[in-house]
């Protein structure tokens, strides 16, 4: 009976931390993004998030510029996590993030340690001559989130999809560019049209 009275008691006194941790700032549990309507200024905050994330993904030593990558992807997807009208935007993200984290997964270096970004971030290393081939990978797989964002046909959700797009077609230029400044055999190497794990 003690058990079940100290039980009881737990239970109301930790009920309201609970809810407020299960709540989140749109007020349902564990979605980020629940009931997020198409605006303005959450479509750019998420343009900016992917911006910003990507330029200081190319700041990372190349072995770990990928991790990278694919985190500020998820980060993306998650914010709108649980949102119908931006679903389709979420879904995008998501897969880019899970391509890259394919491609990574297949090539890490585990005799590389993870390089901590903050005391909550660290990101993994892949193999050295894997780098071009992920690339690779990954610029597929930006193409193809574009391509199903710019066949979006509702008129209302056009802008937003486009703005979207827009910054993972900015964020794919800046890769191919990098891409382009490869020695030629290593460019080669990473123009191929299939993605192979290597090692």
């Amino acid at each position: 009976m003690l058990r079940l009275l100290t039980a009881v008691t737990l239970f109301f006194l930790l009920l309201p931390a609970l809810s407020t941790s299960a709540r989140g700032s749109d007020g349902f549990s564990g979605r980020p993004g629940w009931g997020l309507r198409l605006n303005d200024d959450s479509t750019e905050a998420i343009v900016t998030q992917l911006r910003t994330d990507f330029r200081r993904c190319q700041g990372a030593p190349k072995v770990y510029r990928y991790d990278c990558y694919r985190r500020s992807y998820r980060t993306g997807a998650h914010a709108l996590r649980g949102s119908r009208e931006y679903a389709p935007i979420a879904q995008a993200l998501a897969l880019v993030e899970q391509r890259i984290g394919a491609a990574v997964e297949a090539n890490l270096d585990p005799s590389q340690p993870n390089l901590r970004e903050n005391i909550f971030v660290q990101h993994r290393a892949v193999k050295p001559d894997a780098v071009p081939a992920i690339k690779q990978a990954t610029l597929a797989a930006m193409e193809e989130a574009t391509t199903i964002l710019l066949r979006t046909p509702d008129n209302e959700q056009k802008k937003h999809f486009q703005r979207v797009a827009a910054v993972i077609q900015s964020n794919k230029v800046l890769l191919r560019s990098a891409l382009m400044r490869l020695p030629g055999p290593l460019r080669r190497l990473a123009t191929l049209p299939a993605f192979a794990p290597l090692g």
